[in-house]
């Protein structure tokens, strides 16, 4: 069996071949950026959501030493006063001392 093909039948076929591999080359290099655009939006998305995090954890930070007292201050705060309100018995002791001696 012999099959015979003009050459410009040939060429044809050849340019209908490239054709259609180059529609199907860009079809997939659309579908791929496609993609690649979904991935930035989300990554663009995630990245303002770390963004405001990133902002409300600042903001949580310079906040909290006006909202908490550490231990050791609060144990330094409260040994002051103690020891004032110690001060201030004996001296009423004092006082308290000198009046009983007047009345007897």
């Amino acid at each position: 069996m012999k099959l015979e093909v003009e050459f410009w039948t040939l060429v044809g076929l050849l340019l209908g071949f490239m054709g259609f591999l180059f529609s199907i080359a860009r079809l997939f290099l659309g579908q791929m950026e496609k993609r690649q655009m979904e991935r930035f939006s989300r990554l663009e998305i995630s990245l303002q959501n770390l963004n405001s995090l990133e902002r409300e954890f600042l903001t949580f930070k310079a906040e909290l030493p006006i909202q908490y007292v550490r231990r050791e201050d609060y144990v330094r705060g409260q040994t002051v006063i103690e020891a004032k309100l110690d001060a201030l018995y004996n001296k009423l002791e004092v006082v308290q001392h000198d009046k009983f001696e007047k009345d007897n």
